[in-house]
This record gives structure tokens, sequence and C-alpha cells, in this order.
């Protein structure tokens, strides 16, 4: 159990680090809320689903407090933060096929309802070419996230035990 805590505690804080940089390299913003987006999925490889939500919640609550501007805030609680958790409940045994289908069906669902939610106060320009972009960039946000868990399960978790 402390294992758990410490480890869980150190990938807490390297999230945190890189949301705070957020913050001090602001043209970088989704890089790191893409590689903050990365330490949920060691947390569920390691000790599971429970522990992955929690550790969400944790990072959700923490990275409030850090975030200076609130609507990136949002956009990483709704997209970044909880992707780990939905991709590893989608990638259960289905086929490849209904996986990308699910994915793709989330992102277009959370950024559709920031979109509603947010285009009263912010401008968000929106036509055909964003949304395909947004399509492509998302399928390569998953792939670079699989090739993660992959490296992590054959390189890197050999090394940290």
């Amino acid at each position: 159990m402390s294992k758990n805590i410490s480890y869980s505690g150190i990938l807490l804080a390297i999230n945190i680090i890189l949301l705070i940089l957020c913050n001090i390299i602001p043209t970088n913003t989704m890089f790191f809320m893409i590689l903050a987006s990365l330490p949920v999925s060691v947390v569920i490889m390691e000790f599971g689903i429970k522990s992955g939500v929690v550790f969400c919640i944790a990072s959700a609550i923490l990275s409030f407090m850090v975030f200076v501007n609130k609507f990136e805030w949002l956009l990483y609680f709704t997209t970044f933060c909880v992707y780990g958790i939905i991709k590893y409940l989608i990638e259960k045994d289905r086929n490849v096929f209904l996986e990308y289908f699910l994915k793709i069906l989330y992102a277009n669902s959370s950024v559709g309802v920031l979109y509603f939610l947010l285009k009263d106060l912010i401008f968000i320009p929106m036509n055909v070419f964003i949304v395909l972009a947004f399509q492509v960039l998302f399928l390569i946000y998953d792939y670079i996230y699989s090739y993660f868990i992959d490296y992590y399960n054959l390189k890197f978790r050999k090394i940290l035990k």
C-alpha cells in the first residue's frame, strides 16, 4: 500500500510540474497537457483502475489550484486528465474499429461540450477544416499514448523494478 501511495505521489508531482509549465510557457500548453496525461496510464497499469481514478481526481483538484486560466483547466480535465481511464475502459477485448469509434466519439463529445459551454465566453473559430484537423490530431495523440504504454511496459517498467 505504501508503495502505491509513494509511486502515485511521485507521478502526481511530475504531473503537476508539467501543468505548472503550462502557465510559465504558454506557447506549449497543449504539449504539456499531453505529457501530463500520461502518468494516469502508468498508475492504472501498476495499481489498477481504482487507483487511476483516485489519481485523476487528485490531479484535477491540484491542477485547479495550479492553472491560472481556468478555461485551460477545464480543457485539461475534460479531455486529457480522464483520457487514460477512458482508453483503459474502451480497450478491453473489443474490435479495433469499435475501439477507435468509441475513442473518437468520446473526444468529439468532450470537445463539443466544451465548445458549447465556452462559445459565449471566448471566441473559438469552427469550420470543417478545424474539425477534420482535430480528428487527425486526436488519432495521432492516441497512437502516441499507446506507444508510450507499450514502451513503458516493455522497457521502462523493467528499469524501475
